[in-house]
């Protein structure tokens, strides 16, 4: 009898432990649900194609690759200034991939080879700043994220330094990935390396990534864009490395590993999941990715046909997921198609500016449109 009351209150326990657990998960599942919400769509008198930008404290700078004109707007779509660079004669600016204003509203540029320019108010060219040897990089994505300034340094990812190209075989895995400059006496050291929990810190070859980075305080946040991680870095410490966070989605597709090092992914049978950029609050982390288009699909759609292509668009889900320090991951947060390109994300409690995807919607306009967004707990 008394066996049999233990076995009673035992099964009692197990099922108020069970129903708190439940409860627990359930209450976690709901702090970390999110959702995006378009707020507002802004018009601004712009006619080109946007390459990249960036969005601080009421103040957006747009980059027009086509006609290499960088323009400065305010959040009603205002054209406060605008400015156009040579791309000929004895110091060109061409193929700009990054624009950026700095904690005191100054706005800067920088191309794929690493020239490095401060801005006045009105866009015009202040100063350039020269890093301290040359970069053998020769290619880079049109939005990079390689360029952040922490208190009076120029943070970069930049290749070059013992003239190393970035082009050998374990690059990656072999080098410091960022140059940390100070402007004032042009000096520079190497810091953040490729932690041992990346695929690219091992032995095995794999398609090449984009390295690309974030900052919120004194933490700097690493990625790669073919690989579903973040690497959180202490810059107070040296840039010790801290811990790597990896996005819980099972459909991210990773490109295989490469035989050897003259083996490549071509990409006719499938397209690898990417992030598009990572951006960091107090407390926060704002994933943008996509999962990509597994083989099944994309030979069901013909891909391999280019006339095809325009249908990709269609069917590659993109999301935001967002990374609280204390609940974890939220929901994947699937963003609408007619939402293009997010340039900056400041504060996860704030709205945001995302372009419009006229290509998606098959609407030519004779003005840009800019989609005012903002995540919200549901």
């Amino acid at each position: 009898m008394n066996k049999q009351n233990l076995l009673i209150g035992a099964f009692t326990l197990l099922l108020l432990s069970c129903g708190k657990t439940t409860e627990e998960n359930a209450k976690t599942l709901s702090i970390n649900d999110w959702d995006l919400v378009i707020l507002d769509s802004v018009q601004v008198d712009i006619l080109g194609d946007i390459s990249t930008g960036d969005f601080q404290n009421g103040v957006g700078l747009l980059f027009d690759y086509t006609s290499n004109t960088l323009y400065k707007i305010d959040e009603t779509g205002h054209v406060l200034a605008s400015q156009s660079y040579s791309a000929d004669g004895v110091n060109p600016m061409q193929f700009i991939t990054t624009v950026k204003i700095d904690p005191t509203g100054t706005p800067h540029i920088m191309n794929y080879r690493g020239q490095f320019y401060n801005l006045n108010p009105d866009l015009s060219i202040k100063e350039k700043i020269e890093p301290p040897f040359p970069s053998l990089s020769y290619d880079g994505r049109m939005d990079s994220r390689d360029l952040e300034f922490w208190k009076d340094d120029i943070l970069m990812i930049y290749a070059g330094r013992d003239e190393v190209s970035p082009y050998t075989q374990f690059y990656f895995r072999d080098n410091p990935l960022v140059e940390k400059l100070n402007p004032r006496t042009g000096e520079s050291m190497a810091m953040i390396r490729t932690p041992a929990s990346s695929k690219f810190a091992s032995d095995l070859l794999y398609e090449r990534p984009t390295p690309s980075f974030s900052l919120s305080g004194d933490s700097l946040y690493l990625y790669f864009d073919n690989e579903p991680m973040v690497h959180i870095y202490e810059l107070n410490q040296g840039g010790e490395f801290i811990k790597s966070l990896e996005i819980p989605s099972s459909d991210f597709l990773q490109t295989p590993e490469l035989k050897d090092e003259t083996e490549w992914y071509d990409f006719s049978t499938m397209i690898s999941g990417r992030i598009m950029g990572v951006f960091a609050d107090k407390g926060h982390l704002v994933v943008h990715y996509s999962n990509g288009v597994n083989e099944e699909v994309f030979t069901s759609y013909e891909f391999d046909n280019p006339e095809n292509f325009p249908k990709i668009i269609k069917l590659d889900d993109h999301y935001f997921q967002i990374y609280d320090s204390e609940s974890g991951w939220s929901n994947p947060i699937l963003i609408p198609k007619k939402v293009d390109k997010v340039f900056a994300l400041p504060s996860i409690d704030q709205p945001f500016f995302a372009l419009r995807n006229d290509e998606y919607l098959e609407e030519e306009q004779d003005y840009l449109t800019l989609y005012k967004l903002q995540l919200i707990q549901k």
